[in-house]
């Protein structure tokens, strides 16, 4: 069970909730399936009643980089697999009363509220009790944890290797196919896993494996910024920067939207993972943020284009 249903405690907080719907699209931007969740309101939970530590970790980009660099080499393959529910298997440990869900309530209690057992999305120590569980199952099964990368695991069984990289909810798996199919079945028995099958898609990457070779891009993030920003209809130009703009030392042009153009920013800094070309611009341009100019707006779109 995740919860009991209690009286209502006198004098103690009770964390608000509500129904999350969502349309979830598969890597080509097609509609995949259509989702309903129940989650807490986490912002009217209070630090040191509710929760205390909220802080998980993540997988460096550099892992994951590295790991693709391993596969290729070694002629290995990438499997991916995906937690359900990744969030609602961690273990509350502080007393959290939530209200019941809107439209389920008890027909004899409507007053009573939800006493958790296990976390729910939208809590603010949701990450942290996932992490904790998955890493106390994945030390359980033989793996040691990178010193590195405290989100990278590996396991040497009979001279063959199994390397297990943890994204929240997403396992990226590779090393000698036997361990893999292997482990699979571990995590499969641990928790209530969708296996993907060779690594396609994943945090806005495509990735498409060949022989020798991993090719990755980011079509459908690309697309999805110039439709952000309204820049749809552009004309592509061959340079990621204006030759021989003037933006270091100009300070003649006005001012524009920072919000605006911290995201387009910001946007642009996860696209570099898979398009290097526009490292340095980006690098110059983001030292703009706190007062950026109509220049380096015109900057930051050239670069889009």
């Amino acid at each position: 069970m995740m919860w009991d249903i209690v009286p209502r405690p006198k004098g103690t907080s009770v964390v608000t909730s509500k129904w999350i719907y969502k349309t979830k699209h598969a890597a080509d931007g097609s509609m995949d399936k259509y989702k309903a969740r129940f989650v807490a309101r986490g912002f009217s939970q209070k630090e040191g009643i509710d929760y205390e530590e909220t802080f998980a970790l993540v997988a460096r980009y550099t892992s994951i980089r590295a790991i693709l660099s391993i596969v290729v080499v070694m002629k290995w393959k990438l499997h991916q697999m995906d937690v359900k529910t990744a969030f609602l298997n961690g273990v509350v440990e502080e007393e959290v009363y939530i209200e019941q869900p809107p439209g389920f309530e008890e027909n004899d209690r409507h007053t009573h509220v939800c006493r958790l057992k296990k976390s729910l999305y939208g809590l603010k120590q949701a990450p942290r009790t996932w992490y904790g569980r998955i890493n106390k199952f994945l030390m359980s099964l033989g793996f040691t944890k990178s010193k590195a990368d405290p989100n990278l695991y590996y396991k040497v069984v009979d001279d063959g290797p199994v390397i297990l990289l943890l994204y929240v909810d997403d396992l990226f798996l590779t090393g000698n196919e036997k361990l893999v199919t292997e482990c699979k079945k571990q995590l499969a028995a641990g928790f209530e896993m969708k296996d993907l099958g060779p690594l396609h898609y994943f945090l806005g990457l495509e990735v498409w494996q060949g022989p020798d070779e991993i090719f990755l891009g980011q079509g459908k993030y690309t697309v999805e910024i110039l439709k952000r920003f309204g820049m749809m209809d552009c004309k592509s130009m061959p340079t990621p920067m204006v030759a021989n703009l003037k933006i270091f030392s100009d300070t003649s042009s006005d001012l524009v939207d920072a919000t605006i153009y911290r995201q387009m920013i910001g946007s642009l800094m996860y696209l570099t993972n898979t398009r290097t070309d526009i490292c340095f611009v980006v690098n110059t341009l983001s030292q703009y943020m706190v007062e950026p100019r109509r220049v380096h707006w015109i900057a930051a779109k050239h670069v889009l284009r």
